[in-house]
């Protein structure tokens, strides 16, 4: 499989974003596998993760929401993990 990085629609980067703030079961999903994790969103937003792991640990609710919209512009004009660490904690 190529290492094609596909941007996420924006209705799937809010859902993403809406779950990695508001839900502990998901954060730890998304920490361990983000790809399955992922499935919770839509099947394209796990297949786009399909290769991506998590590089470190992963950001405290308050990080997400304070780069929410830096977030939401990389997810949504670049992909998943592009850079790898913009989910890690201290990563911005």
């Amino acid at each position: 499989m190529a290492n094609h990085k596909v941007p996420l629609s924006l209705s799937d980067a809010a859902a993403l974003l809406d779950l990695l703030t508001t839900d502990d079961a998901f954060r730890a999903a998304f920490q361990a596998n983000p790809a399955e994790a992922l499935k919770q969103v839509s099947e394209a937003a796990a297949e786009a993760a399909v290769e991506c792991a998590m590089p470190g640990q992963l950001a405290s609710v308050e990080e997400l929401l304070a780069s929410r919209a830096h977030l939401t512009g990389h997810l949504t004009e670049k992909g998943m993990f592009t850079v790898p660490h913009c989910f890690v904690a201290g990563g911005q």
